[in-house]
């Protein structure tokens, strides 16, 4: 089940749903907009910019992303 209560903050990175390799830099949020507005970066699996997106935050966002979970060490 996709989770779409956890709302994306900007610094966050996360990552598209396989197969592919993309991740979305997150820049901005507008909640107070209705709908919400999300603003990103779009950057391959090496981190170089596609393209700069805003889009509505809506069950598409998270169909096509997940949280990237961070590891140390």
């Amino acid at each position: 089940m996709i989770d779409t209560k956890s709302i994306p903050r900007p610094g966050e990175r996360w990552l598209s749903r396989p197969p592919y390799l993309l991740i979305a830099h997150v820049l901005r949020v507008d909640e107070q907009a209705e709908p919400t507005v999300i603003s990103y970066e779009l950057q391959d699996d090496e981190g170089f910019l596609l393209d700069s997106v805003d889009a509505l935050l809506d069950e598409g966002w998270w169909k096509a992303f997940q949280p990237m979970a961070r590891h140390c060490g």
